[in-house]
């Protein structure tokens, strides 16, 4: 994570997903493509204040380790939580069965290292579910800024095209089983509303996420 968006995520810590109509849909959407977590060692990647950590371990997992690069979101996690920087995982190859990467690719300074670090850190057949913002939605306006008690903090995070995804998935030897492109809807409204956006209308319909579910090959590196 680069400095500037790990500072961000910091003083942003306590407010995280107040105001924030992007995790409405994302934590319907993301779960909708989690593997069966039942026994299995599960990386909570990004982990913000450990939303799939604990989710996780609500759905039997063995293990689930919650890191982050910011030290004020794993505090927020449940216990384990690392501090590490996405690009070099602080965990030995092949030690988790699933990866959930929930908003946070486009935050990496280089995300192909992230996915390459995940597909070190995953056993053979082990999943990656992973979600971000989409370029379209990026494209007509939508800011990553969250809420902090001085004011709103924005964080220049352009997600990466579904062009250089795709490639950069492949380059990892993750292959893609799920593909979703959920839009702006009409369950985002009230959302909208209560964060004081005024944009409904203008992004009604855009494609809002790109949530993938991926799957390491059996034998790789």
């Amino acid at each position: 994570m680069r400095t500037d968006v790990q500072a961000v995520f910091s003083a942003a810590a306590t407010e995280y997903g107040r105001g924030n109509p992007l995790l409405l849909i994302e934590r319907q959407e993301t779960p909708a493509l989690l593997p069966r977590l039942e026994g299995r060692d599960v990386l909570d990647l990004g982990c913000g204040d450990g939303h799939y950590a604990r989710l996780a371990a609500t759905l039997g997992a063995r293990r689930a380790i919650a890191l982050d690069a910011a030290a004020a979101m794993t505090a927020l996690a449940p216990p384990p939580a690392l501090v590490a920087d996405g690009g070099r995982l602080a965990l030995a190859a092949g030690s988790v069965d699933v990866v959930v990467c929930a908003l946070m690719l486009s935050y990496a300074g280089d995300p192909a290292a992230v996915l390459r670090e995940v597909a070190r850190v995953l056993r053979g057949g082990g999943v990656l579910v992973r979600s971000d913002l989409h370029p379209e939605a990026s494209a007509r306006g939508w800011r990553r800024s969250f809420a902090t008690g001085g004011g709103t903090l924005e964080v220049p995070a352009p997600p990466l095209s579904t062009e250089r995804l795709r490639a950069a998935l492949s380059a990892a030897s993750l292959a893609v089983e799920d593909w979703r492109e959920p839009a702006v809807d009409g369950r985002l409204q009230p959302e909208f509303e209560r964060a004081g956006r005024r944009d409904f209308a203008a992004l009604s319909g855009a494609p809002l996420l790109v949530v993938v579910r991926a799957r390491k090959g059996a034998v790789h590196g």
